[in-house]
Protein backbone atom coordinates (compact mmCIF):
# COMPACT_ATOMS: atom_id res chain seq x y z
CA UNK A 1 0.00 0.00 0.00
CA UNK A 2 1.39 3.92 -1.02
CA UNK A 3 1.94 6.12 2.24
CA UNK A 4 -0.44 8.58 1.06
CA UNK A 5 -3.40 6.26 1.15
CA UNK A 6 -6.12 7.91 -0.63
CA UNK A 7 -4.89 11.36 -0.33
CA UNK A 8 -4.14 11.95 -3.89
CA UNK A 9 -7.56 11.17 -4.85
CA UNK A 10 -9.48 13.42 -2.32
CA UNK A 11 -7.07 15.99 -2.99
CA UNK A 12 -8.21 16.14 -6.71
CA UNK A 13 -11.36 16.56 -5.82
CA UNK A 14 -10.91 18.76 -3.28
CA UNK A 15 -8.78 21.14 -5.49
CA UNK A 16 -11.29 21.39 -8.22
CA UNK A 17 -13.51 22.96 -5.55
CA UNK A 18 -11.17 25.41 -4.37
CA UNK A 19 -10.72 26.60 -8.21
CA UNK A 20 -14.15 26.80 -8.36
CA UNK A 21 -14.84 28.57 -4.61
CA UNK A 22 -12.05 30.91 -5.44
CA UNK A 23 -13.70 31.98 -8.74
CA UNK A 24 -16.94 32.29 -7.13
CA UNK A 25 -15.66 34.14 -4.43
CA UNK A 26 -13.82 36.55 -7.13
CA UNK A 27 -17.15 36.83 -9.29
CA UNK A 28 -19.45 37.44 -6.59
CA UNK A 29 -17.69 39.27 -3.95
CA UNK A 30 -18.53 37.85 -1.00
CA UNK A 31 -17.49 38.60 2.57
CA UNK A 32 -18.40 36.68 4.46
CA UNK A 33 -15.46 35.13 7.08
CA UNK A 34 -14.27 34.09 9.96
CA UNK A 35 -10.31 34.49 9.81
CA UNK A 36 -9.60 34.52 13.66
CA UNK A 37 -11.62 31.37 14.84
CA UNK A 38 -10.39 30.02 11.25
CA UNK A 39 -6.53 30.30 12.28
CA UNK A 40 -7.22 29.04 15.45
CA UNK A 41 -8.55 25.59 14.09
CA UNK A 42 -5.96 25.53 11.44
CA UNK A 43 -3.21 26.12 13.49
CA UNK A 44 -4.41 23.75 16.33
CA UNK A 45 -4.97 21.38 13.51
CA UNK A 46 -1.33 21.54 11.81
CA UNK A 47 -0.30 20.57 15.47
CA UNK A 48 -1.90 17.30 15.74
CA UNK A 49 -1.50 16.53 12.00
CA UNK A 50 1.92 16.44 12.60
CA UNK A 51 2.26 14.72 16.09
CA UNK A 52 -0.06 11.63 13.91
CA UNK A 53 1.90 12.23 10.66
CA UNK A 54 5.24 11.38 12.52
CA UNK A 55 3.68 8.39 14.37
CA UNK A 56 2.10 7.09 11.02
CA UNK A 57 5.28 7.06 9.53
CA UNK A 58 7.60 5.53 12.36
CA UNK A 59 4.82 2.60 11.76
CA UNK A 60 4.37 2.84 7.89
CA UNK A 61 8.31 2.16 8.12
CA UNK A 62 8.23 -0.37 10.32
CA UNK A 63 5.50 -2.26 8.23
CA UNK A 64 3.42 -2.19 11.60
CA UNK A 65 -0.40 -1.21 11.65
CA UNK A 66 -0.32 1.33 14.22
CA UNK A 67 -3.06 1.18 16.90
CA UNK A 68 -1.66 3.26 19.48
CA UNK A 69 -1.61 7.45 20.11
CA UNK A 70 -3.92 9.02 18.00
CA UNK A 71 -4.59 5.45 16.59
CA UNK A 72 -5.78 4.09 19.59
CA UNK A 73 -9.00 6.80 19.02
CA UNK A 74 -10.09 6.50 15.26
CA UNK A 75 -8.91 4.52 12.45
CA UNK A 76 -7.97 7.49 10.61
CA UNK A 77 -6.90 10.50 12.73
CA UNK A 78 -5.15 12.71 9.65
CA UNK A 79 -8.69 12.34 7.71
CA UNK A 80 -10.54 13.92 10.97
CA UNK A 81 -7.98 16.50 11.85
CA UNK A 82 -8.18 17.82 8.09
CA UNK A 83 -11.64 17.70 8.04
CA UNK A 84 -12.77 19.24 11.01
CA UNK A 85 -9.74 21.68 11.85
CA UNK A 86 -7.31 22.42 9.03
CA UNK A 87 -10.29 22.23 6.10
CA UNK A 88 -12.97 24.73 8.60
CA UNK A 89 -9.90 27.00 9.50
CA UNK A 90 -8.76 27.24 5.93
CA UNK A 91 -12.26 27.72 4.89
CA UNK A 92 -13.19 29.85 7.39
CA UNK A 93 -10.06 32.21 6.64
CA UNK A 94 -11.05 32.72 3.18
CA UNK A 95 -14.59 32.67 3.48
CA UNK A 96 -17.42 32.69 0.88
CA UNK A 97 -18.11 29.81 -1.42
CA UNK A 98 -14.90 28.14 0.42
CA UNK A 99 -17.51 27.49 3.51
CA UNK A 100 -18.42 24.62 1.40
CA UNK A 101 -15.19 23.32 1.38
CA UNK A 102 -15.38 20.92 4.30
CA UNK A 103 -18.28 19.04 2.59
CA UNK A 104 -16.75 18.13 -0.26
CA UNK A 105 -13.30 16.85 1.47
CA UNK A 106 -15.73 14.68 3.38
CA UNK A 107 -18.00 13.51 0.39
CA UNK A 108 -14.70 12.83 -1.00
CA UNK A 109 -13.15 10.52 1.83
CA UNK A 110 -15.78 8.82 2.42
CA UNK A 111 -16.30 8.02 -1.03
CA UNK A 112 -12.71 6.54 -1.12
CA UNK A 113 -11.86 5.43 2.27
CA UNK A 114 -13.06 1.65 1.70
CA UNK A 115 -10.28 0.98 -0.83
CA UNK A 116 -7.77 2.01 1.93
CA UNK A 117 -9.40 0.07 4.51
CA UNK A 118 -9.65 -3.06 2.01
CA UNK A 119 -5.65 -2.38 1.26
CA UNK A 120 -5.14 -2.19 5.09
CA UNK A 121 -7.14 -5.72 5.58
CA UNK A 122 -5.21 -7.36 2.67
CA UNK A 123 -1.83 -6.85 4.18
CA UNK A 124 -3.03 -6.93 8.06
CA UNK A 125 -5.73 -9.70 8.00
CA UNK A 126 -7.21 -10.36 11.57
CA UNK A 127 -5.17 -7.62 13.42
CA UNK A 128 -6.62 -4.83 11.48
CA UNK A 129 -10.43 -6.60 11.28
CA UNK A 130 -9.91 -6.80 15.18
CA UNK A 131 -8.99 -3.20 15.13
CA UNK A 132 -11.55 -1.48 12.88
CA UNK A 133 -14.21 -3.99 14.97
CA UNK A 134 -12.94 -1.97 17.77
CA UNK A 135 -12.22 1.59 16.83
CA UNK A 136 -14.13 3.78 14.96
CA UNK A 137 -13.54 5.63 12.05
CA UNK A 138 -13.31 9.06 12.18
CA UNK A 139 -14.91 10.04 15.68
CA UNK A 140 -13.66 8.73 19.10
CA UNK A 141 -16.74 7.68 21.04
CA UNK A 142 -17.69 9.56 24.11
Amino acid sequence: MRFWGIEPKVFAVFLSYIVLALYLNSRFGTNLRFPLLGLALLISGLILWFICYLQVLRAYQGSKLLTKGCYSRVRHPIYSIWGFLIIPGFSLVIGGFMLFLPITYWLAVVRFIGDEEKLLEERFGDEWREYARKTPRFLPRV
